[in-house]
């Protein structure tokens, strides 16, 4: 199977530099990721006898022996329902269910490559591919510049984007960097595929609208085809061509270009003549 790495123009860059650009995770601007700016629930869960009482067992044991020895637990006990409300919110507050979350500190330490599944869906060139004047590089996802668990001693991560309506809790057998691989189901369309690395393994950084990127280099043989997008001007299409023709790595490599259906809103790929 393929993915696909849309681009802008900067697409030439990648090309000719033969290296893929990772972004910063936070880069993905994805509150969810953080987990900011929560809204708290308004529901009043009830906290049963046996879990108040449960509670102060804990914090009667947990009191220093010269505090304890003055008083029975009973005795606690009758005093600590003078404060009911306030452990009450406290043992609903324990027992909220906790999301998986990274920080912005986090984030950038941490690269993505994000690809996709798709070379022709229009909602994808619209935000990913210069509003349809970009391009899409075809890369072969099962070669081990993917699939290695390992870059450069380093451990990576690479794998399909979950959709759904549940955000991934924090749990013993969640991944901590789980959160980065989830995404709400209005996002699905997308069918992403992302590559996680932490950014002390990138060949070289550069800065893109404010942006930091890392840069990877890569075996060219990955790069399956190019795609031009169907609004590309002339200027870009001459000089992506005469580097495809001129260039050792691509001469053998397909060269299509996303056409527009006669009635509907969909995309074609069709061949494009090298001559």
């Amino acid at each position: 199977m393929s993915l696909f790495l849309y681009c802008g123009e900067k697409g030439l860059t990648w090309l000719r530099d033969g290296r893929l650009p990772f972004s910063e995770a936070v880069s993905l601007m994805d509150p969810f990721v953080c987990n900011t700016a929560v809204k708290q629930s308004n529901d009043s869960v009830a906290v049963s006898d046996s879990e108040f009482n449960q509670e102060l067992k804990v914090e009667y044991d947990v009191l220093p022996e010269s505090l304890s020895s003055l008083m029975t637990f009973e005795y606690f006990k009758e005093q600590a329902l003078n404060n009911r409300e306030s452990i009450e919110a406290k043992i609903r507050q324990r027992s909220l269910p906790v999301v998986s979350a990274i920080s912005q500190k986090q984030q950038k330490a941490l690269t993505l490559l994000c690809l996709y599944e798709r070379a022709d869906d229009p909602a994808l060139w619209k935000n990913y591919g210069a509003n349809h004047q970009g391009m899409v590089i075809e890369l072969d996802q099962s070669h081990n510049f993917f699939s290695s668990a390992q870059f450069k001693d380093a451990s990576q991560m690479f794998g399909p984007v979950k959709y759904g309506r549940e955000r991934p809790l924090k749990l013993k057998e969640t991944h901590p960097l789980a959160s980065l691989f989830h995404r709400s189901e209005h996002f699905a369309n997308e069918r992403e595929w992302r590559l996680l690395r932490p950014a002390s393994v990138s060949d070289k950084k550069i800065s893109i609208d404010d942006y930091s990127v890392h840069l990877h280099r890569i075996p060219t043989s990955i790069i399956k085809s190019v795609t031009l997008g169907a609004a590309m001007t002339i200027d870009l299409k001459e000089t992506l061509m005469s580097l495809l023709k001129a260039d050792l790595r691509y001469r053998n490599i397909p060269i299509m270009a996303c056409r527009l259906d006669q009635t509907q809103y969909l995309l074609h790929r069709v061949p494009v003549d090298r001559n």
